[in-house]
């Protein structure tokens, strides 16, 4: 009775597996050609049983918009409170959005103008995000009022970083500011302006209290987090002074540090991706380029153990050896600019620019691919019960 019943599971899970079954009781009859295809079909029937369709939870209309608005790239967060998880997202409308996980909205925070950052949640328990018109808010999610906003002259598109008790932000004319979770001020630095740029700018990355960050001239500059005293600079685009689009060379993507014990190497790499450039691997200590790979990235690697995972603007995710910077294995996803990867119940998740998303395991395998509407231009969201993807017509969609 057993063996009816796996064979009964079998037949019902895959066609394609009854048939390398099939194959498998004959195979010392097989001829070399046989137990080749037979191989083959073992590992597309490995595929077919890993794979599994991305399932559509919930989706919210984030924006509001109305006729001819421009897009919208508000990056939403995941917030932690004694009554579960919330999800907060600025939108186009002036508003800040607040839903509960099961995707019910719970409140409106108006806010001075769009609001296209990502959000922090501190320590104290406030949320901080930007808006467009450059100003800075500490939000109390308990009453929903603005406990605090600082102008900072410039629109936070990124996302805040949290250092000890406090975070840092990277404006987009290239200031880098440390605040307090009360909204005062510890220190700035002012990057030297660049020219032609794209709306989506990255955020600082933090390590053992130093701070990186590359800016939209081309800069990648170190400094103290603690006083924010300069260590070194490095110029990563020798002519960042494009006239069109497709001239450009740019620095999107957030910055990665890999430690020493996950690159084998004897220091700290940081890893610096260039929208239409190249794929760097600079060392911590002084910023010196140790290796490069011809990259257009516009979403931050993902570092996990000793493989860096890297969607590219080809339509291609790699996963590339934290030291070496060689290929470990490379798929072919989409003809468009992909975003992520995120990490997700062990599986990673990416989007591209014509509104698909996909869901793939470690070793490159695809598992699983839904198509949503518009274009999607940040990486998707990891949360609990899900993966959060916002695209460029304002809708907030929640899978699993």
């Amino acid at each position: 009775m057993a063996v009816m019943k796996r064979t009964s599971t079998t037949l019902l899970l895959s066609p394609l597996l009854a048939t390398v079954l099939l194959a498998s009781g004959c195979s010392a009859m097989n001829t070399p050609e046989q137990a080749a295809a037979s191989s083959e079909i073992a590992k597309n029937a490995a595929v077919v049983l890993r794979s599994a369709p991305i399932e559509l939870v919930w989706r919210n209309n984030l924006d509001q918009r109305q006729p001819a608005s421009p897009p919208g790239f508000s990056l939403p967060a995941v917030i932690t409170t004694p009554e579960g998880d919330l999800i907060i997202a600025g939108a186009q409308d002036n508003r800040v959005r607040v839903y509960r996980d099961n995707g019910s909205e719970q409140q409106r925070i108006s806010i001075e103008a769009a609001g296209e950052s990502g959000a922090l949640q501190l320590d104290n328990g406030l949320v901080v995000l930007g808006d467009v018109a450059g100003n800075l808010y500490g939000l109390d999610l308990k009453t929903f009022a603005i406990k605090w906003r600082y102008a900072l002259g410039s629109a936070l598109i990124g996302r805040p970083v949290a250092v000890d008790h406090d975070f840092i932000i990277q404006a987009a004319n290239n200031q880098i500011y440390r605040f307090t979770a009360n909204g005062n001020k510890v220190w700035s630095f002012s990057g030297n302006l660049g020219g032609l740029g794209m709306h989506l700018t990255p955020s600082p990355a933090v390590y053992e209290d130093h701070v990186y960050a590359a800016l939209s001239n081309g800069d990648v500059v170190a400094m103290r987090a603690g006083d924010g005293g300069f260590l070194w600079k490095r110029q990563m685009v020798l002519n960042n002074d494009a006239a069109v689009l497709s001239e450009l060379k740019v620095p999107v993507a957030s910055p990665v540090v890999i430690p020493a014990a996950q690159s084998g190497r004897d220091e700290d790499l940081l890893a610096v991706s260039l929208f239409q450039g190249e794929l760097s691997f600079l060392s911590l200590q002084d910023g010196s380029q140790l290796r490069a790979r011809h990259l257009s990235v516009k979403s931050t690697p993902l570092l996990i153990g000793q493989r860096l995972f890297v969607a590219d603007t080809a339509g291609s995710v790699s996963a590339l050896d934290a030291g070496s910077g060689e290929t470990r294995w490379k798929l072919q996803l989409s003809k468009g600019e992909l975003t992520g990867p995120v990490l997700s119940q062990g599986m990673l998740w990416l989007a591209d620019d014509q509104g698909k998303v996909y869901r793939i395991d470690q070793e490159g395998h695809l598992s699983g691919q839904i198509e949503l509407s518009g274009r999607i231009d940040r990486a998707p969201v990891a949360t609990s019960g899900g993966v959060l993807v916002r695209n460029n017509l304002g809708v907030l969609y929640m899978l699993r």
